[in-house]
């Protein structure tokens, strides 16, 4: 989940971003490498843009998020997953400085939670992925050519356009339709791959 292998002034820069994200305060690189006592150019080497900043400020407390669901998950199946996953949107969406960015900086929130390039995004469809392979679904195609990544990433997509519902659409965040829709897309998976099994 973390990235152990980062320099330690790398992991002390997102520390103190996770910290002024936590307290309502603008992540400014700037700021931010001021308070370091490093340059601005000097961050953008460590990381390619605000958003990656950002991202890993963000994903450290949906790790935290996620250690505390899985703690009370000792096993691993299906139901399990479910459980951990509705915990964690709720979790997420529950989260005030989430809330409050998903406000304040709409378009920036996006990209940094939902682009191609968004570090949250990446490691939530790889945390869906170990699910996936604890809960025994192929992992090399679940049917149809659709592989365990493509699933994971499905997974996480369709939860998104409901978890962060006002941002894209200006609806109230619906974590309990996310969490349903994954179970529905989830028994479907199941459903097909075992007649395929059978078939």
């Amino acid at each position: 989940m973390s990235h152990p292998d980062r320099p330690a002034n790398h992991i002390a820069l997102i520390r103190r971003a996770a910290d002024w994200f936590r307290e309502g305060r603008r992540v400014d690189i700037g700021q931010l490498a001021t308070d370091q006592g490093v340059g601005r150019a000097t961050v953008y080497r460590w990381f390619d843009s605000r958003e990656q900043v950002v991202g890993e400020a963000i994903w450290l407390g949906i790790a935290q998020a996620i250690a505390r669901v899985e703690a009370d998950e000792p096993i691993r199946d299906r139901a399990a997953f479910l459980r951990a996953f509705s915990r964690l949107a709720y979790e997420v969406r529950g989260y005030p400085p989430l809330a409050r960015f998903a406000s304040d900086e709409p378009e920036f929130a996006m990209r940094v939670l939902q682009s191609g390039s968004s570090v949250v995004q990446e490691r939530l469809i790889s945390w869906v992925a170990g699910w996936l392979d604890a809960i025994d679904l192929p992992r090399s195609g679940v049917v149809h050519g659709v592989s365990r990544g493509d699933l994971a990433y499905a997974i996480v997509r369709l939860a998104e356009s409901f978890l962060w519902s006002d941002m894209i659409i200006g609806s109230a965040p619906q974590p309990d339709t996310a969490a349903s829709m994954v179970e529905l897309l989830l028994r479907g998976a199941e459903t097909t791959a075992q007649s395929g099994r059978s078939g």
